[in-house]
């Protein structure tokens, strides 16, 4: 996680430095995980989310998140499950 204020119960952002996030959503969507770009106010722009940019992230670090929503029926095993994903794009 990259920021820690304000955050909402549920939802994660990721970056992995130097890979786009199309990149890493292509990678999660071979392995069965659903995440997608950005912020979810911003859903479907090609632009960097304003909501990123307003929490500090520059428009090449905006490009490179990735958001995963957690809910009420996810388990520990799902999180590891994009944790491993993630850790093998590096």
């Amino acid at each position: 996680l990259d920021r820690w204020e304000n955050v909402l119960p549920g939802h994660a952002h990721f970056r992995i430095p130097g890979r786009k996030a199309e990149t890493v959503l292509i990678h999660l969507d071979r392995r069965g995980i659903a995440a997608s770009s950005g912020a979810a106010c911003s859903s479907g722009s090609i632009e960097p989310s304003h909501v990123l940019l307003a929490m500090g992230f520059s428009p090449e670090e905006a490009a490179e998140g990735i958001r995963v929503s957690f809910g009420k029926d996810s388990t520990r095993a799902d999180a590891e499950e994009i944790a491993e994903a993630l850790a093998e794009i590096r």
